[in-house]
């Protein structure tokens, strides 16, 4: 009986060790950020243009991104007549591409962005002139 209650003892107590670490919580990385801009801001048809994406992980900027690629299409145009380029890093979180629009009108851009596990993909409009 009494090897029993030791028994029973140390299962408890383990019981409570376990117990206390599972409720240690794990934070989670932040989420990466992509901010997209062009320079020059008002694009003009036939003259090159760059375009940036950000990227950002809570105050810090990624350096290392897996892959950041620019999918490029005119308003109307189907999906298989999308462009994607993929972009370089220059510094401090910034990853370009330079790239010449033929026609005026209005783009959509996406800046498909993977970087630390995780996919960011944001749409942006320009208008080219």
């Amino acid at each position: 009986m009494l090897k029993m209650k030791k028994l029973f003892g140390v299962a408890l107590i383990s019981l409570f060790v376990l117990g206390g670490c599972s409720q240690e919580k794990e934070e989670a990385p932040e989420l990466i950020e992509v901010k997209f801009k062009t320079i020059p801001e008002t694009i003009k048809v036939n003259k090159e243009v760059e375009l940036v994406a950000t990227v950002t992980q809570g105050t810090e900027r990624v350096e290392d991104a897996d892959e950041v690629t620019f999918e490029i299409w005119k308003e109307g145009q189907t999906k298989d007549q999308h462009k994607k380029i993929e972009a370089k890093h220059t510094k401090n979180g910034e990853y370009k591409v330079t790239y010449v629009f033929k026609e005026t009108g209005k783009y959509y851009v996406i800046s498909h962005t993977t970087a630390r596990g995780m996919h960011n993909m944001p749409k942006s409009e320009v208008i080219v002139k």
